[in-house]
C-alpha cells in the first residue's frame, strides 16, 4: 500500500488558481459552478461518446449523436440534452481544446485508464471537485469521509453558496466522483484509498499541469500529478514509461527535469501554455 507523502498541499494551490481565459482557450472551465452539481464523473456516457463518436467530431457533431441519434440510450428528449449539457460542462467535447482532444487520444490506447483521465479533465473544468481535492488527500488511508463531512467541507469552503438540498446532493457526487476515480471506496460507507498509477494517467496530469504553465520540477510535485500518484517518488518512473510509448519527451539527470509535451500541441496552443507569456 502506498503510504502518504509527509508534505500536503491546500486547495489555495497555484494551479488551482492558474485558470484565466488563456488557459479556457485550451480545455480548462472557468466559473463557480460546475456539472457535479448535478451529476458524477459519467464515466460510462463519457466512455460511449469516446467509442461512438469520431475524433475530429466538434461539440454540435456530439450533440446531434447525443440528443438525436441517442447513442447513449437514454429514455427522453430531455434527459438526452441534460446529459449532453453536463458532458459538454464537464470534458468539453471540443477537438479544438488541447486538455479534450488529448483525453480522447489517450483513452484510445488505453481505454481502462477512464477513470483517471475523467478525473484529471473534470479537475481542470470543475470548481467544486477541484476545490474538494484538499478536503480527501488530507485523509489517511482507510479513514472514513461520511456525506455530512462533504456538506460540512462546502459550507466552510464555499459560505451561504449552496441550500442545504443542494449540498447533500453536491457531497453526494463528490463522494461518488472520488470513488469512480478510486480515491475512496465503498458503496455506503465511503473510505479513503489511493489509485494506482498508471504511465497514461500520469502523462495526462502533467500535460495537463503544463498547460498551466508549469515547468521542471514543479510539474512533478503539482497537485495535478498528486491526483493520479499520490506518492510523487512514483512519478518519474511512470513518466519514463509514457517516454517510451512516445506519450511525451522527458528527462531527468542531476536534479533537472525537462518535460516537453509540443508534440501534442498546435504553435497556437503552445504560445498559450508558454510561461513566458
Amino acid at each position: 500500500m502506498v503510504a502518504r507523502p509527509a508534505v500536503i498541499r491546500d486547495s489555495t494551490s497555484i494551479v488551482a488558481n492558474l485558470f484565466t481565459s488563456k488557459h479556457e482557450s485550451l480545455g480548462f472551465r472557468l466559473g463557480t459552478g460546475g456539472a457535479l452539481m448535478s451529476r458524477t464523473l459519467m464515466l460510462s456516457e463519457l466512455g460511449l461518446v469516446l467509442a461512438r463518436t469520431s475524433p475530429e467530431a466538434t461539440v454540435a457533431d456530439v450533440s446531434t449523436a447525443i440528443v438525436d441519434e441517442n447513442i447513449l440510450g437514454k429514455p427522453t428528449t430531455s434527459s438526452r440534452i441534460k446529459t449532453c449539457r453536463h458532458l459538454v460542462e464537464l470534458y468539453g467535447l471540443d477537438p479544438s481544446r488541447a486538455l479534450y482532444r488529448t483525453l480522447r487520444a489517450l483513452f484510445e490506447l488505453d481505454p481502462s485508464a477512464l477513470p483517471g483521465l475523467a478525473l484529471v479533465c473534470g479537475y481542470g473544468r470543475d470548481p467544486q471537485l477541484r476545490a474538494s481535492f484538499a478536503l480527501v488527500k488530507s485523509l489517511k488511508h482507510g479513514e472514513h469521509l461520511s456525506r455530512e463531512r462533504v456538506e460540512d467541507w462546502l459550507e466552510s469552503s464555499f459560505p451561504h453558496r449552496f441550500s442545504a438540498a443542494l449540498k447533500q446532493s453536491l457531497a453526494q457526487n463528490l463522494n461518488a466522483a472520488w470513488t469512480a476515480s478510486g480515491h475512496l471506496e465503498g458503496r455506503v460507507r465511503k473510505v479513503r484509498t489511493f489509485p494506482q498509477p498508471r504511465p497514461i494517467t500520469v502523462a495526462f496530469a502533467l500535460f495537463a499541469a503544463y498547460l498551466t504553465g508549469l515547468r521542471g520540477q514543479p510539474l512533478l510535485q503539482s497537485d495535478f500529478g498528486e491526483l493520479v500518484c499520490p506518492d510523487p517518488q512514483l512519478i518519474p518512473a511512470q513518466l519514463s514509461l509514457a517516454s517510451a510509448r512516445g506519450l511525451l519527451r522527458y528527462k531527468h539527470a542531476g536534479g533537472i527535469v525537462e518535460l516537453d509535451f509540443s508534440p501534442l500541441l498546435t504553435p497556437a496552443e503552445l504560445a498559450l501554455a508558454d510561461v513566458t507569456d
